[in-house]
């Protein structure tokens, strides 16, 4: 048996949602497993650079080979046996839909869906409307190639001008974008950070503040790349200078459900 998995790094009860609790500046990554129902083990397992746990069902053909979609548009095949890619061919719009395989006078056709899809990529995907037929000899070249999905879960608020608010993200705090106001009561929620998405130049400082009245200690902790990691007391600042260009996303000590992204260009 064959199916295509999607990686959800959270903890959650399962009275709640799962999708709702995807953390910000999680990567949404994925990949197809194949298991022995015999045993009831996995064969073989491989990871893919996008979730297949929407709609992307496989098809497996009796010479051991497998079809599979994916939120960028290429429809692949691989070694049904051991999921070594074989051939790819690009469709133009996300694919999150199960290939099917037909027969016509004696003669063999691969057909897919390619229209988009908003699960877990939002409006990143590319959307379309795209039906495809293949056959051996077939000689239609693939669709122009699309941007593809924003593989990062993208924090709670739009970007923010670092010139606009001085450069500085206040820790605990939600964000009036249409205001430019700091709201005044400490908060736990996931956009409680003072901008969420924070916009400079390369080599600007950041200042990250504990307001004096917070009650709680709180802190920017910067993940993946461990950039810095502050433990502020109330009325504490921290500073860091940012000297590439990225997309740096940075949590709370307090809780980790508050999440900022510092976007440098």
């Amino acid at each position: 048996m064959y199916t295509g998995y999607g990686y959800v790094a959270a903890a959650h009860s399962l009275t709640e949602a799962s999708n709702g609790l995807r953390p910000p500046g999680e990567y949404l990554t994925g990949g197809v497993v194949a298991v022995d129902v015999s045993t009831n083990r996995v064969r073989w397992k491989r990871r893919m650079p996008y979730s297949l746990a929407h709609g992307n069902g496989i098809l497996t053909t009796a010479a051991n080979l497998g079809f599979i979609g994916q939120p960028d548009g290429n429809l692949l095949c691989l070694d049904a046996e051991n999921g070594r890619e074989l051939w790819r061919f690009q469709c133009g719009a996300a694919i999150s839909s199960s290939p099917i395989m037909y027969e016509v006078n004696g003669e063999q056709y691969l057909a897919v869906y390619a229209g988009g899809t908003g699960i877990p990529y939002g409006d990143s995907a590319p959307r379309g409307d795209y039906l495809w037929a293949f056959k051996l000899g077939g000689d239609l070249p693939p669709a122009p190639t699309p941007p593809a999905p924003v593989v990062r879960r993208p924090v709670s608020g739009g970007p923010v001008e670092g010139s606009a608010v001085g450069n500085k993200v206040v820790l605990a705090r939600t964000y009036n974008a249409t205001t430019g106001q700091v709201s005044a009561v400490e908060s736990t929620a996931v956009n409680a950070m003072a901008p969420t998405h924070l916009r400079v130049p390369v080599g600007t400082t950041v200042t990250f503040v504990n307001p004096a009245d917070n009650v709680n200690v709180h802190g920017a902790t910067q993940f993946f790349e461990g950039l810095f990691d502050f433990r502020l007391e109330p009325g504490q600042s921290a500073t860091y200078t940012f000297q590439q260009r990225g997309e740096y996303f940075f949590n709370d000590c307090f809780s980790p459900r508050p999440t900022g992204k510092i976007e440098v260009y």
